[in-house]
């Protein structure tokens, strides 16, 4: 891939996670001239998708990080450590000071711990989110006694629960493991049930069918929206009791970049490219748009869309498509596991969902795969955009 030479430029990329660096990489594939800083909390970056592994010890914590800022430097990358508190058009306020852009591409992800802590009674849960969440999720697992109920589901508008399918499925397999007695219930905010919002209703049928084989409790169409001591207030009013509970909450963009936000609590852009104005870009959980269930892999089709679209607005031939959007799924579950893809363009579909711990496996390979590469992984598995 040739290499161009341009005018130097400015770019200033808010966030080191999936999006963030993958626009870090793609530009540097590119271009060696182009100035990229990365403003991000902290150099230490977790891969998490693979969280859920942490219940069954499967892999260690040490396996799901690494140290973005040095990768990054060692590719001509500037990174800060830093808070993002406020950005405008042509800067962003930082913890340790204002730096100026002439592209910016904010990936600062769906602001998880602020939504958080809107949900009612939220201390009387885990996050299934963080790596603290997870910790504190697969402790108390651990400590459960014969007539343990464990609920897990998602606030009003949670684009994400993907996550909340693997901790259920895993809850049931270390009860059924340690002989233990319990009792797993799941809220779907879908009437349709598991993977309810993808179009195709074959898709939940057969998982639907393949959660209560397992003995989980299916609640359709529900979501969280008061947590107790001992129990959790669904939509419709129902109380479920229980002692384990774990709550995905919905999403928005940060408070830092609320000036650019519409009344959805996302930032509005174009499609395919991502785009917010001329010299802003938005990206994966910030963006509004994104297909549900949102994923990592979505997030990074985000990246590479919007890098390509910044790149070609610059002058430099790209010589890859834009990608769809789409669903691409692997759930653990213990021991055993499974794939859901659901991808759509103007010319092609692909959908289907298949059972097997061969998934996990290949789940395993792709998370160190991502560890090792720091993000650079280009091929996503995407249709192309027509």
């Amino acid at each position: 891939m040739p290499i161009k030479s341009l005018t130097p430029m400015n770019v200033l990329i808010l966030g080191s996670g999936y999006a963030g660096l993958t626009v870090a990489h793609r530009i540097r594939d590119y271009s060696k001239t182009i100035d990229i800083t990365i403003i991000s909390r902290s150099a230490i970056v977790r891969e998490n998708t693979i969280f859920p592994l942490l219940l069954t010890d499967e892999i260690k914590v040490e396996d799901t990080e690494f140290n973005a800022k040095e990768v990054m430097e060692r590719k001509g990358v500037n990174f800060v450590e830093a808070e993002v508190e406020a950005v405008e058009d042509g800067e962003v306020k930082t913890s340790k000071g204002t730096f100026d852009y002439d592209y910016l591409f904010i990936a600062l992800g769906g602001a998880y711990e602020e939504n958080f802590e809107k949900i009612k009674g939220h201390e009387h849960a885990f996050m299934h989110h963080t790596l603290e969440g997870f910790l504190g999720l697969k402790k108390e697992l651990k400590e459960a006694e014969d007539g343990v109920k464990i609920f897990v589901g998602n606030a009003k508008n949670s684009p994400i629960e993907g996550p909340s399918y693997q901790v259920a499925l895993i809850s049931e397999f270390l009860l059924r493991k340690k002989g233990i007695k319990g009792e797993v219930y799941l809220a779907t905010q879908s009437p349709r049930g598991v993977f309810g919002p993808i179009p195709d209703p074959r898709i939940s049928e057969i998982a639907n069918k393949y959660f209560e084989k397992r003995g989980i409790h299916l609640l359709k169409g529900k979501y969280v929206t008061e947590i107790r001591k001992d129990k959790v207030v669904l939509s419709d009013g129902e109380e479920i009791e229980a002692d384990i509970k774990s709550v995905l909450p919905a999403l928005s963009a940060p408070k830092a970049v609320k000036e650019f936000t519409d009344d959805s609590g996302f930032i509005p852009v174009s499609f395919p490219s991502f785009s917010y104005n001329e010299r802003i870009f938005a990206l994966g959980d910030s963006a509004k748009g994104m297909v549900g269930p949102k994923t990592a892999r979505s997030a990074m089709v985000s990246a590479e869309n919007a890098t390509y679209a910044f790149l070609k607005k610059i002058g430099i031939d790209v010589d890859k498509p834009y990608y769809s959007q789409g669903v691409l799924c692997i759930m653990e579950g213990g021991d055993d596991g499974g794939i859901v893809r659901f991808d759509k363009n103007s010319k092609e579909s692909v959908s289907f969902i298949l059972f097997g711990k061969q998934y996990v496996t290949i789940k395993k390979i792709y998370s160190r795969l991502l560890v090792n590469s720091a993000f650079n992984v280009p091929l996503h598995a995407s249709l192309p955009f027509i």
